[in-house]
């Protein structure tokens, strides 16, 4: 068993992130840029797996070639498919059709599947896994309503990252994951911040489009009165690229790099200041949302994602919520951490497979 490894692959936008995985943890990775004028020659998600999976097949080969490790699992970041319930996943023809097809929504992760059923063929394995998609909704029929009949709360999020930061702290701390409760924020180009309880996200903002804080790129939440104005001034497909590409930071302040804004803070910039000011209170009015939904009882709150990686953020976050329960900074994703441990559960029998 030492020498049995998984092949871990996470797309996102402008790369394609691949690792080795052996039970004890990575063994190499590597993440493979794809410069965007060669994508934009792509009209669907889709249209790139030849494309990727010609650039990341070359780096498996080689790696393969100095070792003999054996391939006993290929698993892949889950994307935008129908709302679906957290865990391990056999990925079956239905998945790949709804990735393929992108009719729940496109999304770079729609490639992970796509790209590991390929892959799974170069070393005669039966199957491909993926480990708690991007449309995993564990969402409490409470959370769900929204205020109008028809129209459903959902909650589009981070879902591998925060669990396994979930778990992390459940470690740290000595409690038992499955009877565990933590406020998880992710902080990157995409938020999400929900209520992790009992081994499920039972609450979460939709991290793509509609709720929460504004994003480095993203509206978040909006006054309705507002949205309707614009909805019936452009076309849906205008207004849809402005909320979920062109809006937040990039918005106001013309960059989505957070860095960008705090420098321009650290200079004086009265704009930047406000903004950045709001952003913050805007994140931590929503972990104080989900610790209240916790009925004040959360374990811990968390703030992981790359944004997390700024002690400015963290000590400005805190002054707000630093003083409901204890406060811990997880910097960074652990994706394919979170992938690669997924599958070897179900290898190894701790967890079974579950089917689309």
């Amino acid at each position: 068993m030492e020498k049995e490894v998984v092949i871990v692959i996470n797309p996102g936008s402008t790369s394609t992130k691949i690792a080795f995985y052996s039970r004890k943890g990575e063994l190499n990775s590597k993440s493979i840029c794809h410069p965007q004028n060669e994508l934009a020659g792509f009209e669907k998600m889709a249209d790139q797996v030849e494309y990727r999976y010609d650039h990341l097949k070359p780096f498996i080969d080689e790696y393969l070639k100095k070792t003999d490790f054996n391939v006993v699992g290929v698993v892949g970041r889950g994307g935008i498919v129908k709302a679906i319930q957290g865990g391990t996943y056999r990925i079956n023809q239905a998945f790949l059709d709804d990735a393929r097809s992108g009719r729940f929504g496109e999304h770079a992760s729609n490639l992970g599947s796509l790209l590991v059923d390929k892959l799974k063929n170069e070393f005669n394995l039966s199957d491909s896994y993926t480990v708690d998609p991007v449309s995993t909704s564990n969402i409490s029929e409470l959370a769900e309503i929204s205020g109008v009949p028809g129209i459903i709360r959902d909650g589009r999020a981070h879902t591998l990252n925060m669990k396994m930061t979930a778990r992390k702290i459940a470690l740290k701390q000595g409690i038992s994951f499955e009877k565990s409760s933590y406020v998880i924020a992710h902080l990157g180009g995409g938020i999400s911040i929900g209520l992790v309880k009992g081994g499920k996200i039972i609450d979460v903002n939709d991290g793509l489009l509609g709720m929460g804080p504004f994003t480095p790129n993203r509206a978040g939440s909006l006054p309705l009165r507002g949205v309707m104005k614009l909805c019936y001034s452009k076309p849906e497909a205008e207004v849809r690229k402005l909320f979920s590409q062109n809006s937040g930071f990039k918005a106001y302040l013309g960059t989505e790099d957070v860095r960008e804004v705090l420098k321009m803070v650290d200079q004086g910039d009265s704009k930047a200041k406000l903004i950045y000011s709001a952003f913050v209170y805007q994140v931590a009015k929503e972990i104080g949302a989900c610790f209240a939904a916790s009925k004040c009882k959360a374990h811990a709150i968390v703030i992981t994602g790359g944004i997390a990686y700024s002690e400015k953020i963290n000590a400005d976050l805190k002054k707000y919520i630093g003083g409901l329960t204890k406060f811990y900074s997880y910097p960074g994703e652990n994706e394919m951490e979170a992938l690669a441990e997924g599958i070897f559960r179900v290898l190894d029998k701790k967890e079974k497979a579950l089917e689309y």
